[in-house]
Order: structure tokens, then sequence, then C-alpha cells
């Protein structure tokens, strides 16, 4: 299965749902849901840690352990942020998070991903 695709399908549904539980301020799309229901991130309680999910697969990382985070971007070797190139194909790995794993952050402080390409 190709990580990459999953991880844009993936960033793209979550988008949608969290657009429905947003405030009335505009906010990017990683933006986790703070309100409703419905969201999955509702009644969560913060500060939480950082997961430990150094090794995973961006796609797996974002879905589930980072869903509620705010993930700011996920930083190539090269620099760009994988999350804003939405027809890149590589099976990202994710290597580190700034803050790191353990550290308690609030629902709305950015969180940093650093990526790597196993094939590579």
């Amino acid at each position: 299965m190709n990580h990459t695709r999953t991880a844009v399908i993936v960033l793209a549904a979550a988008g949608l749902l969290l657009a429905g539980c947003s405030s009335s301020d505009p906010a990017p799309a990683k933006t986790p849901g703070a309100a409703g229901s419905g969201s999955p991130c509702a009644g969560k309680k913060w500060p939480q840690a950082v997961p430990a999910v150094m090794g995973m697969p961006l796609a797996d990382a974002v879905a589930d352990p980072l869903l509620c985070f705010h993930i700011t971007e996920a930083v190539a070797p090269d620099g760009h942020d994988a999350l804003q190139d939405p027809v890149d194909e590589t099976d990202w790995v994710v290597t580190g998070s700034k803050p790191g794993a353990g550290t308690a952050v609030t629902q709305d402080q950015p969180v940093t991903l650093t990526i790597s390409n196993p094939n590579n």
C-alpha cells in the first residue's frame, strides 16, 4: 500500500471532518477539532504528551496518534513540507518531532515532524 497516497486521503478526510468542528475563525486543515460531539478530539483533556511516532509511516502517524495534535508541517530532508505536496508518491517515515515525544503540549501548540524516505 502506498502510504503517501493514504496520507493525502487521510489528511483530506481529516480536514473535511475537522472543518465542521472549527470556530468561525479560518484555521488550517491540520488544526485539530475542538468541539462537536462527532469529533474524535472532543472531550480530550489537554495538555497531552506528544506520542512517540518515530519509525511510523507518516500516513499512519497523522491518522491516529497525532490526529488531535496541531501538526504544522512534516519536513523532508530537502526542507519541503510533505503535507503541502499532495501528489508526492514517497512513502515517508517519521524520524522525529519538535517538541519531542513525551513533551506535554496544548491542543493548539504547533508540532513539527521530521521525515525521511526509507527507500533512499
